[in-house]
């Protein structure tokens, strides 16, 4: 073999390894959408995986715009809110090829007194305060010292609130089916009865309730003998005193 062809038959097997790296998050290229399966899903501002800006919602979309082994740039886009993009952990996505509506959860967050809208998570620098019940649109969540921060953008600006600070909201996983969770394997059913054996065990039940009549009757013979007085042999006496 020559040596020229090494390199060639090398790259032959490297290949598809190089492409299923990244096969999934680029068929999602095409379609537009990968799922959020985590709860753990962070949204990052850089490519690198440093600046954390929230969670993603569980069960959910972003659209794909272009993939990566570890991270994949994705696009953040609600329909009462402005589009954003970022990047998340390629392992953290998953594209199921279903049919997607309502991609983002369309959540309000509604103010429920004068509230601060932070610029950063450390709550340092406030943008501006927003009077009770405005309507912030929800992005996602960021724990911060035991408390819940929602990044939301209102008034064309990103910024957090405090959960405190709004009024209570649920989010539903979405509605199309989690066809990223494997499902359980059946219980392996028990073999069906077949006739030959259900006549075996007929015989079987017939020959216990025999052996148990008869076991009951020679019980029932030996009390019944058992319990019979014993004759005992008439004794003769004589007394003297009988004869004169």
């Amino acid at each position: 073999m020559k040596l020229s062809k090494l390199p060639f038959i090398a790259l032959t097997f490297i290949m598809p390894f190089l492409f299923s790296a990244t096969a999934v998050p680029a068929a999602a290229e095409q379609s537009g959408y990968l799922r959020v399966i985590t709860e753990d899903a962070p949204f990052f501002a850089d490519s690198g995986g440093h600046d954390l800006l929230f969670y993603l919602p569980y069960t959910y979309y972003v659209k794909a715009l272009d993939s990566g082994t570890y991270f994949t740039h994705v696009e953040i886009d609600p329909e009462n809110g402005a589009a954003i993009d970022g990047y998340v952990p390629t392992e953290k996505l998953f594209y199921d090829g279903l049919s997607v509506t309502s991609a983002y959860p369309e959540i309000n967050v509604v103010t429920a007194g004068s509230t601060a809208f932070y610029k950063t998570a450390e709550q340092t620098e406030i943008l501006r305060y927003v009077f009770e019940n405005r309507t912030l649109c929800y992005y996602g969540e960021l724990p911060v010292n035991g408390e819940k921060l929602y990044f939301t953008g209102y008034n064309d600006r990103l910024g957090y609130v405090r959960e405190s600070d709004v009024m209570p909201f649920t989010i539903n996983i979405h509605p199309n089916p989690l066809t990223f969770i494997p499902e359980e394997p059946d219980a392996p059913s028990e073999p069906a009865e077949t006739p030959e054996s259900a006549e075996e065990n007929t015989d079987v039940l017939r020959i216990v309730i025999i052996g148990c009549l008869a076991f009951a009757g020679l019980l029932a013979l030996f009390v019944a003998v058992k319990g019979k007085p014993k004759a005992h042999a008439a004794a003769s006496y004589y007394d003297e005193n009988d004869y004169e």
